[in-house]
């Protein structure tokens, strides 16, 4: 298992890498098309569908269709365009109870034309028909999946970047991975005279259901924050455990909000120096309970990759007090965990 997750960790950092480089020509043109005048649960749909294709990386325009005009060969003109990857089309009146949606895929080659059930009066009505008409360009674009497999499956043209991740990202929803393991780093930063510290963390992520997750946080083992006084200076080492719970808002989505709060213990150890032989520096080490509250964003990366960024505050209770005798003034004093700030950066792998 560690050499499969240090792959993943390799392809993932190369995908990063390759994503942030790559020229504006690799994303992807979706073009929707809605009727002459459209009902105002077409148009609220029309907008969550643009919000949602955005989200995931295509360039979206939105235009409107031609009155009594053939709707294949004026699709199929549309779709004719420079650049254009993909047309989906809301057609027809929502009155009756039903939606004509027209997904035009030049990536696979196909035409796909679905009658979609509506109920205009449901308070989710625009919401379901933008979910369904989504889904319906992502069944068509799924075929590169099948050419990706071995299949004898031909595309019109190689797929951009953005419509693979759409399609990756459709293929990992359905195989429901509960484990994670993330790996990264924390800075932490006190309040009061401590100075800043890198420490290494990993984690183990499980997935209770979309929206919340439970972590077993770990950190230690980094570089030294150091308090300096006239009577010398001290060396302070830290490290702490810590379980939480999260939750991710707009789950499977490229950009998702998240929040957490956790409770565990943390250790620091201070060695202290003093800058003249009459006095003597001493070693000491406290454990203390740790409260925890976290804010942060996760990317989205490829197939089971996600990249973390969240800042989190930390409360130690008791917290450590480090204090130097001599000089003058004849007592100096710094805290840690009073509180502790720690931005942190992971990358993370689903199992």
């Amino acid at each position: 298992m560690n050499a499969i997750v240090l792959r993943r960790v390799w392809a993932a950092g190369l995908a990063l890498v390759a994503t942030l480089a790559a020229p504006a020509g690799w994303g992807a043109t979706v073009i929707l098309v809605r009727p002459a005048n459209p009902k105002a649960v077409t148009a609220e749909a029309l907008v969550r569908m643009h919000g949602e294709l955005v989200s995931a990386g295509f360039d979206v325009q939105i235009t409107a269709s031609t009155p009594g005009a053939d709707p294949r060969a004026s699709l199929e003109q549309t779709a004719s365009g420079n650049n254009v990857d993909a047309v989906v089309a809301l057609l027809g009146d929502v009155s009756p109870g039903s939606v004509e949606v027209w997904v035009i895929d030049r990536v696979t080659g196909k035409s796909v034309v679905r009658r979609i059930p509506n109920q205009p009066e449901s308070n989710r009505a625009a919401e379901i028909l933008a979910i369904r008409a989504i889904e319906l360009l992502r069944a068509s674009l799924l075929e590169i999946a099948m050419a990706g497999s071995g299949e004898l499956v031909v595309v019109a043209k190689p797929p951009p970047v953005a419509v693979t991740r759409f399609v990756d990202r459709a293929l990992d929803s359905r195989r429901d991975s509960r484990w994670a393991i993330e790996v990264g780093g924390s800075g932490v930063a006190s309040f009061d005279g401590v100075g800043p510290a890198l420490l290494p963390m990993v984690r183990l992520d499980l997935a209770l259901g979309s929206y919340v997750l439970m972590r077993a946080t770990a950190a230690g083992l980094g570089t030294r924050a150091r308090v300096q006084a006239s009577s010398g200076w001290a060396d302070l080492a830290e490290q702490y455990g810590l379980i939480e719970a999260g939750v991710r808002l707009r789950p499977r989505q490229r950009l998702q909000p998240f929040f957490s709060l956790g409770a565990g213990a943390q250790h620091t150890s201070a060695e202290g120096r003093a800058s003249s032989s009459d006095y003597q520096g001493k070693t000491a080490g406290r454990w203390a309970f740790l409260a925890d509250a976290g804010a942060g964003l996760r990317l989205s990366l490829v197939h089971h990759f996600e990249l973390a960024i969240e800042v989190h505050a930390q409360l130690a209770q008791p917290y450590p007090v480090v204090r130097f005798l001599g000089g003058f003034p004849s007592a100096q004093a710094a805290t840690s965990g009073h509180p502790d700030l720690l931005p942190s950066l992971t990358l993370i792998a689903w199992l």
